[in-house]
């Protein structure tokens, strides 16, 4: 029994307790203070202190959990495995696992062997060998394919996805998955998406090689969609590959960069519609035959227009330049978009003017406002879009080498707490 004498516990008014917790400093710590009474929980998963934390239409590093990509092997031995690396500073300790932290689920069915195709607000689709759930040999032309969400914790393994030999060939297929949040109607209304819900589009070449196509599979489907035509490679003159087998995506909408050996392309594939659009990218002119920009990276904003931008790093100057597209990234039902602008340009400012030389995207973080750049000394860097700084990172990133497989694993924080602390019975 209490003691009678003891002094009472003073109950800190409401305000108080907003102002203690919007002051506690880490992701994680903020998780465990909500976790750990009713009162906090209720007050942290307040929409308006959400979005006090994480204000909308802002970029916040805190976002940018870490990449993954493919490592190449030491000497060549072997197929390359997947590799994930937690970004300086992420709230995942060293040495955790980005599988074993976020879905428990997964663990004994994924391995370094996964293959990382897309990451978007903190779900990932990875393929992964049949070995994994014992069968005995993997059957030829067939892709298995799971969706990790590491928002709820769960691994949903996908049917299998038959394809043919030709649908990888030359990086011809690419990839993109999509939350309950990107394909709730952008009509104004606030609607709550179920936050387990989500949509794989899968693009490549068809069997008969004339034709790239589109396969879909959603959430509660049996099957994957029988595939329907994105275009015609011959007609459009466009045999090139996709740069980046990860789309980005806005308004309900996946976007690939192609390139057909001379210019950029944008391909727009509405996940409601299935419709599909292709638009010539404008980019930095070449002074003559030589090419003094790397190749375009597409790119979303935080804000609530979801800007889709083009950056392009100079090989040159030490600059990025950001292409923006005036339809804000919503897909038209034309086959062009709208009109791309040179919007700015980043001037980047190395730590102790170190120079880095003829620098390369790997991938960026929509999120985080963030952008993984290499150059020709394998050093690595991440610049910071708003301010142009640079943070050299080569040692902590080290094994991350294939820059076309990278891409940035980053947690939409006020969903993450919604999902986890109140199963997703909230919209944010």
């Amino acid at each position: 029994m209490r003691d009678p004498e003891a002094p009472s516990l003073v109950r800190l008014p409401e305000h108080v307790v907003l102002e203690i917790l919007a002051r506690v400093p880490g992701v994680a710590d903020l998780f465990r203070c909500a976790a750990a009474r009713k009162r906090w929980r209720d007050l942290v998963t307040e929409p308006s202190f959400l979005r006090r934390r994480w204000p909308e239409g802002a970029c916040h590093c805190s976002s940018l959990v870490g990449f993954l990509g493919r490592e190449r092997r030491r000497g060549g031995e072997g197929p390359p495995g997947s590799s994930f690396v937690r970004a300086p500073g992420s709230v995942l300790g060293p040495g955790r696992p980005l599988l074993g932290s976020f879905v428990p689920g997964a663990a004994g069915l994924l391995d370094d062997r996964v293959v990382p195709l897309a990451s978007h607000r903190g779900v990932l689709l990875v393929c992964f060998g049949a070995e994994a759930e014992a069968e005995a040999e993997p059957e030829p032309g067939v892709d298995r394919l799971a969706v990790c969400n590491l928002l709820s914790g769960a691994c949903h393994v996908l049917p299998p996805l038959r394809c043919d030999w030709f649908f990888d060939y030359f990086g011809t297929s690419a990839h993109a998955v999509l939350t309950g949040a990107d394909c709730c109607p952008d009509d104004g209304q606030r609607q709550s998406p179920d936050p387990a819900s989500f949509k794989v589009l899968v693009v490549g070449v068809s069997d008969d090689r004339r034709h790239y196509v589109l396969r879909t599979f959603s959430s509660g489907d049996p099957s994957w969609s029988a595939p329907s035509e994105c275009f015609d490679p011959v007609e459009r003159g466009i045999f090139g590959p996709f740069k980046r087998r990860s789309a980005v995506v806005s308004h309900g909408t996946a976007h690939w960069v192609l390139w057909d050996l001379v210019k950029f392309h944008v391909l727009d594939v509405n996940a409601a519609t299935r419709h599909a659009s292709l638009q010539e990218l404008q980019t930095p002119p070449p002074a003559g035959d030589l090419p003094l920009y790397d190749s375009p990276h597409l790119s979303v904003g935080p804000n609530k227009a979801a800007t889709l931008s083009s950056l392009c790093p100079s090989s040159q100057d030490p600059q990025v330049e950001i292409w923006t597209r005036r339809d804000g990234g919503k897909a038209s039902d034309e086959d062009c978009g709208g009109d791309w602008r040179r919007d700015r340009v980043i001037e980047m400012t190395p730590e102790q003017n170190q120079i880095v030389d003829r620098p390369r995207c790997m991938c960026a973080g929509d999120r985080s406002g963030t952008l993984l750049i290499t150059d020709r000394c394998r050093c690595m860097y991440i610049l910071h879009l708003e301010n142009g700084a640079m943070e050299e990172v080569t040692d902590h990133l080290r094994g991350l080498r294939d820059y076309k497989t990278a891409m940035a694993v980053e947690i939409d924080w006020p969903a993450f707490f919604v999902c986890r602390l109140l199963g997703g019975k909230a919209h944010v």
